[in-house]
């Protein structure tokens, strides 16, 4: 009985030892609990939880089962997925201050060469610097004086588009076409009609930037010593495809004479003290050379999901070239000064980013990173966890979108007009808080007057089977940090002589 008494007193006299030492604050309070998440195993935790292709599925399966704030790790490393607007909003938008930074890449910021990258700079003030030069060119005043060049390519788009053949035909076309946009509005280069040298090596220098931020592409980023060992060992190939990566993003450092970004900043530079010169410079590669690699890929593939919904879809087609007949007529192709008279066709575009959601982690300004410990909503949040929005979540949330799955551009229609009550899905397209995306109204001006200028004028079909019958198109999205449809055929024809001539007389003018 005597035993069983001092025990009492021991663990009573316990917790009044730690009480008191607490109040005293020579004991730290418990922290809260890390936010729900599938558990993991030693050392490598959720490693075999993450499937090798289509995460943000796994991610959405993890939000049902935990909520809309989950946590889970990587070898150690803390992540934090949110699986909705508000999550985003409160995180990235009421606590930017600490969750606007940047996890730095290896493979990416020190063996690709990409170390300047407005993207991946950590939150600071070289950042700020970069960013506000980035928003002087492209912000949702200025983005409207590169319209004729934008109005440029498009023309140029639906003159290649007369005479395409098939899937790996579009996209090459596709991807010139962007690329001649961007070029001539940040270099003044007007690329060559086939095998541009100086297209090639921007677009490799932009495949490095897309490669290296794939989550699980590279192993060096999970084991970081492995980027000191010898480029010629076996199983070092990543640091030859970094060493070709790193040449092509050095090389793609260079202007031209006509006017453009690149030449408007460099008599910036040239109007420049010496002092200041060195940092101008910097931010002068890293506008040209983020605006690049930032405002194909994305662009390309929102069209390239177009031209499959098109075709999986004429009556939303007809739908919107009924619009388009009525407001422009056959007589001339329509421009930048016919949007607000096309909402339907407006709705196509919103639809098309919102339904096959090309960005599907949020990650066009790629992942955040937590500068400090915090509590939020009663969870621990350490300091260096990963932050992701769950973008493709959040635009397919059933009570957000009515029928997800569905592609329906008449649910942002309302009375004729582009109803403001339903949720635009640019808000989680184009990344979150400080980090939104700055070339957002670039990208939607460049979308835009495709995609209008292919329905005014051209017809997007599935092709025939063996009895003459419509084939069945699905649109299945491949991996990477920007999804892009599989490969599908279509058949692209022009709606009339007239929409031919049109075309033609576009290119001659």
């Amino acid at each position: 009985m005597k035993s069983l008494l001092y025990v009492a007193a021991a663990i009573i006299t316990s917790f009044f030892l730690k009480g008191l030492l607490k109040g005293l604050g020579f004991l730290k309070p418990a922290r809260p609990p890390l936010p729900p998440g599938p558990k993991g195993w030693p050392l490598i935790g959720n490693y075999l939880d993450i499937p090798k292709t289509k995460e943000w599925l796994n991610l959405d399966k993890w939000f049902k089962e935990h909520g809309d704030i989950v946590y889970y790790q990587l070898f150690g490393k803390g992540i934090l997925a949110l699986g909705s607007l508000n999550r985003c909003h409160e995180i990235f938008e009421k606590r930017s201050s600490i969750y606007s930074s940047r996890p730095g890449l290896i493979m990416l910021n020190k063996l690709s060469g990409w170390d300047f990258a407005l993207v991946t700079l950590p939150y600071g003030s070289t950042w700020r610097k970069h960013r506000q030069a980035f928003h002087q060119y492209f912000n949702m005043n200025v983005a409207p004086k590169y319209r004729s060049m934008q109005l440029k390519g498009a023309r140029g788009l639906l003159r290649q588009l007369l005479d395409c053949p098939d899937h790996d035909a579009l996209r090459r076309i596709l991807r010139s076409s962007f690329a001649e946009i961007i070029m001539e509005t940040v270099y003044g280069y007007e690329v060559a009609p086939v095998n541009d040298p100086y297209m090639e090596i921007t677009e490799l220098a932009a495949t490095a930037m897309l490669e290296c931020l794939t989550p699980g592409r590279f192993l060096v980023e999970v084991l970081p010593l492995l980027q000191y060992i010898p480029s010629w060992l076996p199983g070092a190939e990543f640091k030859r495809l970094a060493a070709k990566w790193k040449a092509a993003t050095i090389a793609m450092d260079h202007g031209t004479a006509k006017p453009s970004v690149v030449t408007s900043m460099t008599q910036r530079i040239s109007d420049q003290e010496e002092s200041g010169r060195d940092e101008l410079e910097k931010v002068l590669k890293n506008t040209a050379g983020v605006a690049f690699a930032g405002g194909t890929d994305t662009t390309m593939s929102a069209v390239t999901v177009f031209f499959l919904t098109m075709a999986m879809h004429p009556e939303a087609q007809k739908k919107a070239q009924a619009e388009i007949d009525s407001v422009i007529g056959s007589h001339r192709l329509p421009d930048f000064s016919d949007r607000d008279s096309l909402p339907y066709v407006n709705a196509i575009l919103k639809e098309t980013l919102r339904w096959q959601t090309i960005v599907p982690l949020s990650k066009t300004d790629t992942p955040h990173l937590s500068t400090q410990d915090d509590v939020y909503d009663g969870y621990f949040i350490p300091k260096g966890t990963i932050i992701i929005g769950g973008s493709w979540t959040i635009l397919h949330d059933p009570a957000v979108y009515p029928d997800p799955f569905e592609f329906k551009p008449e649910r942002f229609i309302k009375n004729g007009k582009i109803d403001p009550d339903v949720l635009d899905p640019y808000v989680a397209i184009f990344g979150y808080g400080r980090r939104v995306c700055p070339g957002r109204y670039f990208a939607d001006d460049t979308a835009y007057i495709m995609i209008v200028s292919i329905l005014a004028s051209l017809n997007i079909s599935a092709p025939l089977d063996e009895n003459g019958r419509p084939k069945q198109l699905i649109c299945d999205m491949d991996d990477g940090i920007v999804s892009f449809p599989k490969p599908f055929d279509c058949d692209i024809k022009p709606r009339s002589k007239v929409a031919t001539e049109l075309i033609r007389d576009s290119i001659m003018n």
